[in-house]
């Protein structure tokens, strides 16, 4: 009779606390909100800030297509999305150019579907961010596309950053995702690294003036995940490493072998500081990589390495042909390019400020 009695005990309490639990749930999940952002109407918030001050942790605030100049500060658990899912009619640009245009110090943010561009910063910066979901968003035109400061557990996934000083740097930043990328057509390095470690790399598109900063410490980070039988970033059937290219169409992958056809190439690929991508892709489907490329704008990165002074060599119309047809009247061509530089003409979209940062920054790599 006694035990009868304890197992009726135990089987009520049991019980309290599921309903207890179950109450909790449905209490916060009826406590989130969704906010609109849309400054042309009547109700709801007209600028992404004010709808992140009202938020409460938990809140997902939707944005209006447009363009918003502001220097967003995220500090709560918050998801930020584009209506339209589309970068190039949903922008952010800072008020403060000196600034990010997105800034997120808060934990479990997810920011996805934003152009962010025209920083003499970041166009996104996580600082001191943890487990952040950053989503299909362009980050361009800016000092770097993306920054990472003391950042961990963050995944940066499905993004295009291109057009920057620098795609993509991390600082003091650890067990990061970095995935499905496009960081291609930068200036300088498309990763960048400083005391950043157990990152992964992988399935992502490498194709800029120097893929990885050649001083970076890499060894501690991975650059491929585990061989994985699934389509990957250039319809390949699987998913492991990144795809290596170059501006002069001789990268890593473009150029390595695949004897067995399974879209990897068949030897690794070191890259600079140490580390290595264990299963780099190889371009088993070519239209997919064009399918990428008309993602990006090869033109507007030769304009800007002009504006900088610097010749782009590419395997359509090398540089030494180049040099042999225009003779004189191509070195004519490029001074008048440096001077224009020298007076302040801009790069598409960016401040005079960060081409001349830029222009110092590629001369000093050259060096």
């Amino acid at each position: 009779m006694k035990n009868i009695k304890e197992k009726g005990s135990q089987a009520l309490k049991i019980t309290a606390t599921v309903l207890i639990l179950a109450v909790i749930c449905m209490s916060s999940a009826a406590s989130a909100a969704n906010l609109h952002v849309d400054p042309e109407a009547e109700e709801g918030y007209t600028t992404i800030q004010a709808a992140v001050d009202a938020a409460n942790a938990g809140d997902t605030i939707f944005v209006s297509p447009g363009t918003y100049v502001e220097n967003l500060k995220i500090d709560k658990q918050v998801r930020i999305w584009s209506d339209s899912r589309n970068p190039e009619n949903t922008i952010v640009r800072p008020a403060d150019p000196a600034e990010s245009p997105v800034e997120i110090t808060g934990e479990r943010v997810t920011f996805s579907g934003f152009g962010v561009e025209d920083s003499e910063k970041a166009g996104i910066l996580l600082s001191g961010a943890t487990s952040c979901f950053i989503n299909n968003n362009r980050a361009q035109n800016s000092k770097y596309g993306i920054l990472l400061q003391d950042a961990e557990s963050n995944n940066i996934n499905g993004n295009v950053i291109t057009l920057n000083e620098a795609g993509l740097r991390l600082e003091s930043s650890r067990s990061n995702t970095i995935q499905d990328n496009l960081i291609a057509y930068n200036y300088g390095p498309g990763i960048s690294l400083e005391e950043s470690s157990r990152n992964i790399f992988f399935n992502n598109y490498f194709k800029n003036t120097e893929n990885i900063e050649e001083n970076a410490a890499n060894a501690d980070n991975t650059w491929q995940s585990t061989l994985t039988v699934k389509r990957n970033l250039i319809r390949g059937p699987y998913i492991g490493g990144n795809f290596w290219a170059d501006i002069e169409g001789t990268g890593y992958s473009e150029t390595c072998e695949d004897k067995n056809s399974n879209g990897i190439c068949d030897a690794s690929y070191t890259l600079n500081g140490g580390g290595s991508d264990n299963s780099p892709l190889f371009p088993k489907v070519p239209s997919a990589v064009t399918a990428l490329e008309n993602k990006l704008d090869a033109e507007a990165y030769e304009l800007g390495m002009e504006t900088r002074g610097v010749e782009v060599n590419e395997t359509e119309n090398p540089a030494g042909e180049q040099t042999g047809e225009n003779g004189p009247e191509g070195e004519e061509n490029k001074t008048a390019e440096t001077e224009t530089s020298e007076n302040g003409t801009p790069a598409p979209g960016i401040g005079f400020a960060i081409m001349a940062a830029g222009a110092a920054y590629f001369l000093k790599r050259r060096k």
